[in-house]
C-alpha cells in the first residue's frame, strides 16, 4: 500500500500537535508549534469511536456505527480547531463567528465539507479511527471561504490604521543598474510573532505597509496574507515558485499585538519604494520567517 504522509493536528486554541503518520495505525512522531498549520497550509484531526454497547450488534453493524461515531468526534475536533485559529492579534475565528452569521455559516460549511483522508477499524478492540483534513488554501479552503468575510467584518469593526507614506523627501529610487526587489521576506525569528489569517507589516510609527486591503482580491482568496516558514532558504524557494527571483529580506524590529511585524523606518521606505516598481505586496509575494 502506498505510504502517505499526514500532518495530524490537535489544537487547543493556542497549541497544535502535528504528528507524521503513515497509513495504518497512527503513531505519534513529534509535537510542533501552532505555526505548523500555516507552514503546511492544512489541518488534519483525528477521531476515534466505538459502536454502542446497549444492544446486540453484528460485526458489520459494529464497524459501521463505530466509523460514524469516529467521524462525529473528528468533526467536533475540527470545529474546535478551526474556531481556535487566530484571525489577528485581538480575535480568533470563534470570536468572529460569534458576531457574524455569515462567518458562522462558512465555518459550519467547511467543517461538514472536510475531506476524509483515512479510515480504519480495529476488529479486536472494535474501535474505528477517522482522520479529516481541511486545507487553508484552494476553492474549499479556509482562506477562500472565510478570509474575505472576516476582512469585510473587520473593516466595519476595527478603525482603519494610517497608511504608510515615505518620509519627505521620499526615499530615492534604486539606481537603474540595481535590480528592483520583486518579493519580500520578513524575518521575525525570536520576536514571538504568531501566524494568523491576517498578518500585517507596520512601520515604527504605527502606519501600515501591508494588510489584506493591499492584496488583489483573487490573490487574497487563494493564498491569504502570504506564506510562512521557519527557514530563510525555504522562504526564497517559496517566492521563486511565485515568480519572485530577487526578494528583499527585512529583519523585523518587533511585533505589535503578536500578529503585526514591525520594521524600521529605513526598511519601510525600502519596501515602499521597491513595491512601487514591482507590486509584490498586491500579489502577496511575502513570506514570514517564524
Amino acid at each position: 500500500m502506498k505510504t502517505r504522509l499526514l500532518s495530524i493536528l490537535a489544537l487547543a486554541l493556542s497549541a497544535v500537535a502535528v504528528r507524521a503518520v503513515s497509513e495504518g495505525p497512527p503513531v505519534p512522531k513529534e509535537v510542533r508549534e501552532v505555526a505548523q498549520v500555516f507552514t503546511e497550509r492544512m489541518m488534519v484531526v483525528k477521531g476515534e469511536g466505538a459502536a454502542p454497547s446497549d444492544r446486540p450488534l453484528g460485526g458489520g453493524q459494529k464497524r459501521l456505527l463505530a466509523q460514524r461515531a469516529a467521524k462525529v468526534v473528528a468533526l467536533r475536533e475540527l470545529a474546535e480547531t478551526l474556531a481556535g485559529v487566530r484571525v489577528a492579534g485581538d480575535t480568533s475565528v470563534q470570536d468572529a463567528a460569534a458576531r457574524s452569521d455569515q462567518i458562522r455559516t462558512a465555518v459550519d460549511g467547511m467543517v461538514k465539507g472536510a475531506e476524509t483522508v483515512y479510515e480504519g477499524y480495529d476488529e479486536r478492540a472494535e474501535i474505528a479511527t477517522v482522520y479529516l483534513r481541511l486545507n487553508l488554501d484552494g476553492p474549499n479552503g479556509v482562506t477562500g471561504n472565510l478570509l474575505p468575510k472576516i476582512v469585510e467584518q473587520r473593516a466595519v469593526e476595527v478603525p482603519a490604521a494610517p497608511v504608510y507614506a515615505p518620509p519627505v523627501p521620499a526615499a530615492p529610487a534604486p539606481p537603474a543598474a540595481v535590480e528592483v526587489a520583486d518579493g519580500l521576506i520578513i524575518d521575525a525569528t525570536g520576536k514571538n510573532f504568531r501566524p494568523a489569517l491576517i498578518n500585517r507589516i507596520v512601520a515604527s510609527n504605527g502606519s501600515v505597509l501591508f494588510e489584506p486591503s493591499k492584496i488583489a482580491p483573487e490573490v487574497l482568496a487563494k493564498r491569504g496574507c502570504g506564506d510562512y516558514t521557519s527557514d530563510l532558504g525555504k522562504a526564497k524557494a517559496i517566492l521563486a515558485n511565485h515568480g519572485a527571483k530577487n526578494p528583499i529580506v527585512v529583519v523585523a524590529t518587533g511585533v505589535v499585538r503578536s500578529t503585526d511585524a514591525q520594521v524600521s523606518e529605513s526598511d519601510a521606505a525600502a519596501i515602499f519604494t521597491n513595491n512601487g516598481k514591482s507590486n509584490f505586496l498586491e500579489s502577496a509575494k511575502v513570506v514570514f520567517v517564524l
